[in-house]
């Protein structure tokens, strides 16, 4: 068998620079994240440890590709698999599917450890959910309008906003209880059933009487997508949801996203006041506060992009199906 027509390597000093070639013949000067168009900050998320990546070079030692993992969740051991990039019309020799392996395999994974992988494909096309289906990663959520459809220059979407479906790969073992919302709790253990064996009971716990909400985010303003992380509950659990969605509409969001960890004994009735509010369920976030995590979504401002997506497997294609029931019965219990 011949060598392929590339080589993959890890971003370091020598090679850093070529990196923002790969994203630009692609997305221009408008991939929501900045850093990757400057080599010396890519080497700064390296060094900092928030980031692995590797570079392609053609035979012609010209940059052809690019893939990464990188820290995106209050779990420091759960890494993100994304910016699967192959500059167009030099995607020859598998080099998109090579790119999509290199960090399944244990050799190449980062030296501090992993709990996991995810990727969060795009639902516009197949390939991405094709690949990490094959190479074993399980469905998992389904987060509607998360990213502006302009931002693509190739595989333009034919709608305005794009739906990501979560896609897991599970590297370590889970310890303790998970508790899951009971409104959610079939399907949910059903999605988790793929993964490693792990306890799952029952949220029944009333809400708190004391404490506060502690919470992470992330704000990607050129996306219009919010992203909270719930890792407490306290007392001022209402006015906090009140406050969320005031403020999303204040920012302009278009995807507001908010995971519940499963450490959370009170997840049920903490739910119960999000579908009060007009959430609805997105699936499992696995492993992402080190215990799973639980995602309640709302697309503000727009009806969802429904008919733009495109779903490969046969457990995203049931959970969209579930999660568009369960928005017009949350939509029609808030109203009625």
């Amino acid at each position: 068998m011949s060598d392929p027509p590339f080589t993959i390597r890890p971003v370091d000093a020598s090679n850093a620079e070529a990196v923002p070639s790969v994203f630009r013949s692609l997305y221009g000067d408008s991939f929501p994240m900045e850093y990757v168009y400057h080599g010396d900050r890519i080497l700064a998320e390296i060094e900092a440890g928030r980031l692995h990546s590797a570079l392609a070079r053609g035979a012609d030692g010209m940059p052809v590709g690019y893939i990464a993992l990188y820290t995106n969740t209050p779990n420091p051991r759960l890494w993100e698999a994304g910016n699967l990039l192959v500059v167009p019309g030099r995607g020859s020799g598998d080099l998109a599917w090579s790119l999509m392996q290199h960090y399944l395999r244990p050799e190449n994974r980062p030296a501090t450890g992993s709990d996991g992988i995810f990727g969060e494909a795009v639902c516009h096309h197949y390939f991405t959910q094709l690949g990490c289906a094959k190479s074993g990663l399980v469905d998992c959520a389904l987060m509607l309008d998360q990213m502006n459809g302009s931002a693509f220059k190739e595989h333009a979407p034919e709608t305005e906003r794009v739906a990501c479906l979560l896609q897991f790969f599970e590297q370590s073992d889970p310890t303790g209880i998970g508790y899951l919302p009971q409104q959610y709790f079939e399907l949910l253990q059903g999605l988790l059933k793929p993964l490693r064996p792990r306890t799952l009971l029952p949220g029944t716990a009333p809400l708190p009487s004391a404490g506060e909400v502690q919470r992470q985010d992330k704000w990607f303003e050129g996306a219009g997508m919010w992203r909270v992380a719930v890792s407490a509950i306290g007392a001022d659990w209402d006015l906090f949801l009140d406050d969320l969605l005031a403020r999303a509409r204040q920012r302009q969001v278009t995807s507001l996203q908010v995971v519940l960890s499963a450490d959370l004994p009170c997840i049920s009735a903490a739910v119960e006041r999000m579908r009060q509010r007009g959430f609805f369920l997105g699936g499992v976030l696995p492993r992402w506060f080190g215990a799973d995590g639980v995602m309640m979504q709302q697309v503000l401002g727009k009806e969802p992009d429904f008919e733009g997506i495109k779903l490969y497997g046969a457990v995203a294609k049931s959970l969209l199906t579930f999660i568009r029931n369960d928005r017009e019965t949350v939509l029609s219990e808030s109203k009625g």
